[in-house]
């Protein structure tokens, strides 16, 4: 076979069969395979309703599959905590034979509606990763402004109106196959964009935020935290960060980091980075941990080791229907087709 063909064959078969062959790898094997210990799964939110600001950009997880997943986490793993892994970390402990630890992301009001009650029952810890400029429901994040826009968009069908988003869309140089690509490619440095296209699409995100409120107030975080959840930093304002420069990602951190400690006299020491770590430089680890003041940070590399060995990697547990042994066998297959390894980026 052909260089060309082969390497062809080789990257269709990583991508597409990878996965799948990584759901019927047994669990005790995958672990062996990749010698790994801790599990780290992220959510966003979990409903039985549809969650206007949230349901345009990805498909989260019902009561029903989410009590679902945790069954299977606790028949194959142990809780632990935040502290723990921080301490594990530090080589001031041992953390248990597969173990993992539940991660939620962005700070929504169902994290005290749904999700907290039902991990407090059965003994579960988490951390919930917040954004500071969302507490306390003051302004609407623009990735929830772009899920309004979206399913604003998807009600009209072609019309006049469509018509204009698109000549705005085009004007703003914003990428994308059609429409809804375009409004979901729009990220921090184009954010501007959204605010233009609300009267275009007759959306109202003060009036939105200020009747369903969708993020945590502070009372409800302080109620978590009485509870002995742990609450961690997710940004400001939730950018991508590969699109900041180091002093923007090192400022959006410590802010975030300062802001929660100071407003809920609490020592925050963990941070998630919003969307992805990909293309953070390890510049930017070795400044953020310089202090002290972070002991860890948690990406959205799966199961793959990162680079820098306090930033642990997350898989997501939405964006599908499956149940949580094919979510993570399908890590498996990912990874056992990679390298279990990634090039650190030049800083």
């Amino acid at each position: 076979m052909e260089p060309f063909k082969l390497k062809t064959v080789l990257r269709q078969l990583k991508q597409r069969w990878g996965p799948r062959i990584g759901t019927l790898v047994p669990l005790n094997l995958g672990h062996w395979l990749l010698g790994v210990e801790i599990v780290l799964p992220y959510y966003h939110v979990v409903s039985d309703q549809e969650l206007a600001h949230i349901s345009g950009l990805y498909k989260f997880r019902s009561l029903r599959q989410f009590k679902s997943d945790l069954e299977f986490f606790l028949r194959f793993y142990t809780p632990v905590s935040l502290h723990d892994v921080i301490h594990h970390l530090a080589g001031a402990c041992r953390l248990p034979k597969r173990c993992f630890l539940l991660t939620f992301d962005d700070g929504f009001r169902e994290i005290y509606d749904i999700i907290a009650p039902i991990l407090y029952a059965q003994g579960i810890p988490a951390v919930f990763f917040l954004m500071t400029s969302a507490i306390d429901n003051h302004n609407l994040c623009y990735p929830q402004k772009k899920s309004l826009l979206i399913r604003a968009l998807a009600s009209i069908g072609d019309s006049p109106i469509t018509r204009e988003v698109s000549r705005h869309l085009f004007n703003a140089h914003v990428k994308g196959s059609d429409l809804l690509s375009q409004i979901r490619n729009i990220y921090y440095r184009q954010r501007h964009v959204l605010d233009e296209l609300e009267p275009i699409l007759g959306c109202d995100y003060a009036a939105y935020v200020a009747s369903e409120q969708p993020y945590l107030t502070s009372d409800q975080i302080r109620a978590l935290m009485k509870r002995g959840f742990d609450i961690g930093a997710h940004s400001l304002d939730h950018p991508l960060y590969s699109e900041l420069s180091l002093e923007e990602q090192l400022l959006q951190t410590r802010e975030s980091i300062i802001t929660l400690s100071s407003r809920y006299q609490y020592e925050c020491q963990s941070f998630a980075f919003p969307y992805t770590d990909n293309g953070v430089s390890r510049n930017f680890f070795e400044k953020s941990f310089a202090d002290g003041c972070l002991k860890i940070s948690f990406g959205t590399g799966g199961i793959i080791p990162h680079f820098y060995p306090r930033n642990l990697p997350r898989f997501t547990m939405e964006r599908t229907d499956l149940p949580a042994a094919q979510i993570l066998g399908r890590q498996f297959g990912r990874t056992l087709f990679r390298r279990p390894w990634r090039a650190v980026t030049k800083t």
